[in-house]
């Protein structure tokens, strides 16, 4: 098995780019969206340009991701990996949040409206704070790290690559969650699923209602309980 985070995905990629990998629901709004890893690939990619090229990220550096459930988290954990940064639950170099700006970053602040396909805010965001939909479709879908992370570099707080991977049990299922999957507990899911080649259906504001005719629509194998973990 891969060492590091970034081989590990690109080792799904590789594995069956075309599958499903994670599927998001908000049943507040009605958005679905569904990512392959290939498509989910591209926006890490483009994401990880960003990162370096916008808000000069260098290896070593953290970021904290303070937005609610939602495929955005995992993207953007997965190219601060890329880029060699590390993830954090304090005060990040780079901070990502929604459009509550909730959290503020040591040099940057990146929030996202949390609209379908990543869209730009609508109206003018406050001083120091960056338009996450503005920027990113301005960079390429390729990544190549200069300085990629090793199996003992920093992933999220005193975690390391190689602690997360030895850590998370291999999911081959398909899982509906409803909690974050870049807190601590919800990376060792993340991870697992990347490793055994599941899928995750993320549902945000979930209808307790709609729960029964989801799991039969996303022919979903299990739930995992917001308790688990």
């Amino acid at each position: 098995m891969s060492r590091v985070l970034p081989e590990l995905f690109a080792a799904a990629v590789r594995r069956d780019g075309a599958a499903p990998f994670l599927t998001y629901y908000d049943d507040a709004t009605g958005e679905r969206i569904e990512l392959s890893t290939v498509t989910t690939a591209n926006w890490v990619a483009k994401t990880a340009n960003l990162l370096v090229d916008e808000y000069d990220l260098e290896p070593g550096e953290t970021v904290a991701i303070g937005l609610p459930p939602h495929w955005l988290g995992v993207v953007w954990a997965l190219s601060a990996w890329s880029a060699g940064a590390a993830l954090t639950s304090g005060t990040g170099t780079l901070a990502i949040t929604g459009p509550d700006f909730a959290i503020r970053g040591e040099r940057e602040t990146v929030a996202s409206a949390l609209l379908p396909l990543g869209g730009r805010f609508r109206e003018p965001l406050p001083d120091g704070i960056q338009d996450y939909g503005a920027e990113v479709y301005n960079h390429p879908d390729l990544f190549v790290p200069f300085d990629p992370p090793t199996p003992a570099s920093p992933a999220y707080d005193d975690l390391t690559h190689e602690d997360l991977i030895g850590a998370a049990e291999p999911v081959s299922d398909r899982i509906l969650v409803t909690r974050s999957l870049v807190d601590r507990h919800g990376l060792g899911l993340l991870v697992g699923v990347i490793a055994g080649g599941g899928s995750i259906v993320l549902c945000r504001n979930l209808d307790p209602a709609k729960l029964e005719r989801r799991v039969a629509d996303e022919k979903v194998d299990r739930t995992v309980d917001d308790r688990e973990g």
